[in-house]
């Protein structure tokens, strides 16, 4: 007789990285929204005595209010902490190749550049006092193209 595993089913990501393109934002024949980045990570790890760091990639969709959300205030090289789980697809390229895709579907995206809206909670943008006051926003690092490797 064979003995049931109890294995736990636990699919959930955390990660945080910055942009490697623009948000693509697309709508749904039914008019949701799904908005898709790719984001790129880094791992630091000490080999031989020796501190490295080695960068991956991966693709994101956030879907709904959010997804538009990070279209609209989310560019090429901006810092996001992104929760939620791993999904695997295949399709068929043009070249009549099977490709398969790895993504997180994104539960929450928290925007890591200080701004003018509360970026901790999935909840709608809700402007700050100092929505107008450009001298109240503290100071980012700049981004070159040279800072997101791909």
């Amino acid at each position: 007789m064979s003995k049931e595993l109890r294995f736990p089913h636990v699919n959930s990501m955390i990660i945080s990285g910055r942009l490697t393109r623009d948000v693509e934002l697309r709508y749904l024949q039914n008019g949701t929204a799904v908005a898709k980045f790719s984001l790129a990570f880094n791992r630091n790890f000490q080999k031989n005595g020796e501190w490295q760091q080695e960068t991956g990639y991966i693709d994101v969709v956030v879907w709904s209010k959010r997804g538009e959300q990070c279209a609209e205030y989310l560019h090429k090289g901006s810092p996001v902490l992104v929760e939620g789980y791993l999904k695997t697809h295949s399709y068929v390229d043009k070249n009549e190749q099977t490709r398969k895709v790895v993504e997180i579907v994104s539960t929450k995206v928290s925007f890591l550049e200080k701004e003018s809206y509360d970026s901790n909670s999935n909840e709608e943008y809700q402007p700050s006092d100092n929505a107008n006051n450009k001298s109240a926003k503290q100071p980012v690092a700049e981004v070159t193209d040279d800072d997101v490797p791909f």
